[in-house]
């Protein structure tokens, strides 16, 4: 059962856990609120369960321990409160784990450690408190293991294993980072003797910003490498060669390198211009035009332009079946482009760029920051629907 990003408000039907045949139920991406009914916790056949990016509140249904044939379980970004359920120790087949962006307090459960089969755990940004159960260092699959940003104490525990990725940060911990862990150290910039040292990231000069998780997150992805000595440049305008670039490489990381394109030919692109692949590319599928062959690779991408380009670039993304008149600024834009910039705000790539009344700012030129935010977030929401491709 799919419904994902339909703008479904109110609460779930206690009902819904009568499903017994139902393997996958995704309602991420909507306005649902209330409580998460204890119910769910009699579908027995359920592999993938999805409730992140909505806005329910309460706790966490302890009954959602019996879901033995859950493998990936999120309820993130929502209003959920209380502490960890110790059940959750008990869903044998669990590999990805994802509270992270609640309200969630108390401690973390050691029961967790009893996940044989855990490969991701994300509780940060949380209100979690007291020691990291010394029980986690039975988890020998766990690759990542995102806890910062919570009210933790204590030290680190020596048998605590890691394969690839951890962020400790903002917590009240003391000691050191445990010897072993420094080899998985592979995304860590920080201190290795100080544990509340943060991922301090790739760029010099995007501390602060609003955009920065995003540009690092860009930047670990391959999709960006700066402008130059270190530096983002994110207030600089995007350019239609560099966009070309930038989606060529965002779409590679989703879906592997396309087929070469060398047929394509463009006027205004030298055969041995740096972008001549991206725009190929591009152009080819559709994502960008070239009407009568220009590709114009230096004039600026605007906020219109990018909505349709991701929307033409990402194989889940898509523009409303019809104009919906959210934006007050949008008039005279052609319906695919109004199309195109409705759909990925009902997605959570953009959130406009004002309200009251809400605004797109369609002609506004995209900034680099912008760009790294809007590329990730689209990345975010194709992968949210990675396991339905895999299980057809």
């Amino acid at each position: 059962l799919e419904l994902v990003n339909n703008r479904l408000s109110g609460s779930i039907p206690a009902e819904l856990g009568d499903l017994s045949s139902l393997t996958t139920l995704y309602l991420y991406y909507n306005q649902l609120s209330g409580q998460i009914p204890a119910e769910l916790g009699n579908l027995n056949s359920i592999q993938y369960l999805y409730l992140g990016n909505n806005q329910f509140s309460g706790s966490i249904p302890a009954e959602l321990g019996n879901l033995d044939s859950l493998w990936s379980l999120s309820l993130s970004d929502n209003n959920l409160s209380g502490s960890i359920p110790a059940e959750l120790g008990g869903m044998d087949s669990l590999s990805h784990l994802d509270l992270a962006l609640n309200q969630l307090s108390g401690p973390i459960p050691s029961e967790l450690g009893d996940l044989n089969n855990l490969y991701t755990l994300d509780i940060f940004n949380n209100k979690l408190s007291g020691p990291i159960p010394e029980e986690l260092g039975s988890l020998n699959h766990l690759n990542r293991l995102w806890i910062q940003s919570n009210q933790l104490s204590g030290e680190i525990p020596s048998s605590l294993k890691v394969i690839e990725s951890f962020r400790f940060c903002n917590n009240q911990l003391t000691g050191s980072l445990p010897t072993h862990l420094r080899t998985a150290a592979t995304d860590f910039s920080g201190d290795m003797d100080d544990i509340t040292s943060c991922y301090e990231g790739m760029f010099s000069d995007d501390d602060g910003s609003v955009h920065e998780i995003y540009i690092e997150q860009a930047a670990e992805w391959g999709i960006t490498q700066g402008c130059a000595d270190g530096r983002f440049c994110p207030s600089r305008t995007v350019t239609r060669a560099q966009m070309a670039a930038f989606l060529y490489r965002a779409t590679t990381h989703l879906y592997g390198a396309p087929d070469p394109v060398d047929e394509v030919q463009l006027l205004d692109v030298a055969t041995d211009a740096w972008y001549r692949t991206y725009a190929q590319w591009a152009i080819a599928n559709n994502v960008m035009r070239a009407p009568g062959g220009d590709f114009n690779p230096q004039a600026a991408v605007t906020r219109s332009d990018m909505a349709e380009m991701l929307v033409a670039a990402f194989k889940y993304l898509s523009a409303s079946p019809e104009a919906q008149d959210l934006f007050s600024d949008v008039a005279g834009f052609p319906d695919a482009a109004i199309r195109a910039m409705e759909g990925i705000y009902d997605t959570r790539v953009t959130i406009g760029c004002g309200t009251a009344p809400l605004r797109y700012c369609p002609t506004e030129e995209v900034t680099r920051a912008q760009m790294a935010s809007f590329l990730t977030r689209a990345i975010v929401f194709d992968e949210v629907l990675q396991p339905l491709r895999e299980i057809g």
